[in-house]
């Protein structure tokens, strides 16, 4: 077969002054490549380059012939051309496609009903919706699966030149018969925005990639934005960072990657065993809402199977299949038969806020750049959506009968926001809304403050005592409303404040008759961290207050109930909620504790879930303070070691690792704030199982270099042994750490730790 990716003859850019060409080897060149007596053009060739990128200036289509032109620039990161790339075998994908309707890509298909008839359903009946339609669809027996991209070596017709050199950087693509949906009733529509999706593909010696989205309108051939953004991109690659951390890294860890493959009609066919060991066949939502939304509900429903109806929809593999068999990684096995890590993922998915624009259901108030299609997911037009995440529960799957036809209506046809229904879908996943329509009652906890008074410290007794008043707006949320609130206190230097300075010793809380809540704090003892207390606000130290509790709501309200005699809750205990606040002996704004971290970038991933256990819902709604009252000066491992996962925790999980890799620092930390000049001034605790603590600069790198989470044995001794010969302690007693006189920052500069972990 003959080599299908041939070099055009193109006419090579000149330089007027012929003596420049001996400049030009510094920029790739060797000043031979032009005619004799002229300069070759300035350029490097694709083996040599680490990184590229692509610029398309031009893309058409031939309708009469169907042909698809692109013609584009490629260049490595300073810009200068890059050459050779149609040398390559395999150098080059790209995806096709336009703008559509729901209706254009409906497959229509058999059920049976409830007379044992069998039907089929021939249309949609819940709203019609724009999509994106791909021309290249990719399919597996009666199922589209995706889009099926079109490459030069493979799909370029013989002898026929599909990807040309044109000169001084610019490439010209040439695909014809390019279309082909695979049965699916549409076609060619030039009353659409069309779009590409360009892929570099692991080209040359050094297997570069690059993604581009280009989209244009064929009347005019003029590029215009993406039709179809429904998300902010931040709000996936906040947790996605960096191209390998997503599903395909490969094909670029964008939005419109995505969309492109993983259309509204893509369905995967699956197979799985019931409890009763029955062979279940079932088809799975391949579009890319589909997978989001059931990969991030199977990742951290794990501690909400025991609310209302969770357990017997979504846990149920018989009603819910794709979380059964597709996505619990509890329930399944690696190739040893060892069983999978639970992938708990860091955000609640029924917090639609958590990827979707902000509550808002105007086209005025839309983010920057995300399109009015963003507003969907409050129209309540979609089941597959609803189905995600709840499965084929209740009238999920239902049909209906009209002169039509047979029509498919799924959950909307009760659950719709927008017609006074107090069902609404979108809605109830909040609370505290105003609309007519049903609210999250486990949401409902964050709309409750925490109002201190009355703080008296008594340096006698070393007793702290105050008052907690929680308010829902005018309505205080008292002793009958709430099962348990927990109070901790802590101190920080008001003139350094980098780190809590006492142990978050615990708090007697008493309720009052008026509703309020009385809190006594002795900080009396032997200890380091509790004398550390009465010591810290002896000197002047401003206090932190952290009150921690649930409050029972109507089920599917944000009304209080009260609880019953045994002091249970008969409808939704909210999520514990718990934010901590700063504040002076007077009660006026204390100092806020200082963090190496930005909070911005804990919830851009964390988001209304702080923390997500197995088992536990742990601290809701908290602020990254309140994570440290524990994790900071108290009993358990401190924030550093904690979150790095010296103890394979948090971000050294190896599912996380594939979120985002622990060694980009820039993930957590804004600018230079991953500079140990950013190190608290106090010891941290490194294992709280046997009472060992750090030095506080080497316990920053240690939780990485120390740790088997990432390192060999033999890396983590020889990493210890190199920062106690520094002046650093590991685990080592408090006394030592307090007393350590560590040199790390001598060497280990910010610019030399962005330069050591590559963010430069």
């Amino acid at each position: 077969m003959m080599n299908r990716i041939k070099l055009a003859t193109a006419v090579k850019s000149a330089i007027g002054i012929g003596a420049l060409s001996f400049a030009l080897v510094g920029c790739g060149s060797d000043g031979k490549d032009g005619e004799d007596g002229k300069p070759g053009e300035i350029a490097v060739h694709i083996d040599s380059v680490t990184a590229v990128k692509t610029e398309v200036d031009l893309a058409s289509y031939d309708n009469a012939n169907g042909t698809l032109t692109v013609e584009f620039n490629l260049t490595n990161l300073n810009g200068v051309a890059v050459t050779g790339l149609e040398e390559l075998t395999d150098p080059l994908r790209l995806s096709f496609g336009r703008m559509g309707t729901r209706a254009e890509a409906f497959q229509p298909y058999d059920i049976v009903d409830s007379d044992g008839n069998t039907v089929t359903v021939d249309s949609r009946g819940d709203g019609e919706r724009d999509i994106w339609l791909s021309y290249r669809n990719k399919s597996k027996d009666e199922l589209i699966t995706g889009t099926d991209n079109w490459r030069p070596n493979r799909n370029c017709p013989e002898d026929e030149q599909c990807l040309e050199y044109l000169g001084a950087g610019k490439y010209r693509i040439t695909a014809s018969e390019v279309i082909n949906t695979q049965g699916l009733d549409y076609g060619y529509d030039a009353t659409q925005v069309q779009g590409i999706y360009l892929m570099t593909y692991g080209a040359g010696a050094n297997k570069v990639k690059n993604v581009e989205a280009y989209y244009w309108e064929p009347a005019t051939e003029r590029a215009v934005s993406s039709p179809k953004s429904v998300l902010e991109n931040q709000t996936c690659t906040s947790c996605h960072v960096g191209q390998e951390h997503i599903r395909h890294g490969n094909y670029g860890n964008t939005a419109d990657g995505c969309l492109f493959c993983h259309t509204d009609y893509t369905q995967y066919a699956g197979v799985g065993t019931d409890d009763e060991g029955n062979e279940i066949n079932f088809t799975i939502d391949g579009s890319i809402k589909g997978l989001a939304h059931a990969i991030h509900t199977g990742a951290t429903e794990t501690d909400r199977r025991d609310m209302a109806k969770f357990g017997t929809v979504i846990g149920n593999a018989a009603k819910n299949p794709v979380f059964g068999y597709k996505y619990d990684r509890a329930a399944q096995v690696d190739e040893d038969g060892n069983p999978l890590k639970p992938l708990n993922y860091p955000a609640v998915t029924a917090s639609c806020e958590s990827c979707h624009v902000p509550y808002t259901e105007t086209e005025e108030t839309l983010p920057e750049g995300v399109t009015v299609h963003a507003l969907d997911w409050f129209a309540d037009m979609d089941a597959d959506s609803c189905q995600s995440c709840h499965g084929d529960y209740h009238y999920g799957g239902r049909t209906t009968t009209d002169e039509t036809g047979v029509s498919y209506v799924g959950c909307i046809d009760c659950h719709t926001s927008n017609d006074g229904n107090t069902r609404g879908g979108a809605f109830r996943h909040f609370a505290g809304h105003d609309k007519d329509s049903r609210e999250s009652a486990i949401e409902a906890g964050k709309l409750i403050e925490t109002q201190y008074s009355n703080i008296v410290w008594n340096t006698d007794t070393s007793e702290l005592s105050f008052t907690v008043n929680l308010m829902m707006g005018e309505q205080a949320v008292t002793s009958v409303h709430t099962p348990r609130v927990s109070v901790y206190a802590n101190a920080v230097d008001a003139a350094q404040p980098d780190a809590f300075l006492a142990s978050r010793p615990s708090a007697t809380v008493t309720p009052n008759a008026d509703g309020s809540f009385s809190v006594i704090i002795n900080a009396t003892g032997t200890s380091y961290t509790l004398a550390a207390l009465a010591d810290a606000i002896n000197n002047g130290a401003d206090l932190a207050l952290s009150a921690s509790f649930s409050a029972c709501f109507k089920n599917k309200e944000s009304t209080l109930v009260e609880l019953d005699s045994e002091g249970n809750c008969s409808g939704i205990l909210s999520a514990n909620a718990a934010k901590t606040e700063f504040l002076k002996l007077d009660g006026s704004q204390g100092a806020e504790r200082s963090s190496a971290v930005s909070y911005d970038n804990c919830t851009s991933c964390h988001n209304n879930d702080m923390v997500v256990r197995r088992g536990a819902p742990h601290y809701r709604n908290a602020d990254l303070h309140t994570c440290a009252q524990c994790h900071e000066a108290g009993d358990y491992n401190s924030m550093i070691v904690r979150v790095h996962g010296t103890f394979g925790k948090a971000h050294g999980r190896e599912d996380v690792q594939s979120l985002v890799d622990t060694k980009n620092c820039s993930a957590c930390h804004d600018d230079n704030n991953y500079s140990l000049d950013n190190a608290r001034s106090t010891p941290m605790r490194w294992n709280r199982k046997d009472e060992t603590f750090s030095s506080p600069q080497a316990g920053a790198c240690a939780s990485c270099h120390v740790s088997e989470s990432y390192m060999s044995s033999e890396q983590s001794s020889s990493a210890k042994s190199h920062i106690e010969n520094m002046g650093g302690v590991v685990a080592d007693t408090y006394e030592n750490a307090q007393l350590a006189n560590e040199s790390c920052i001598t060497c280990h500069s910010a610019e030399n730790i962005a330069d050591g972990h590559m963010l430069n």
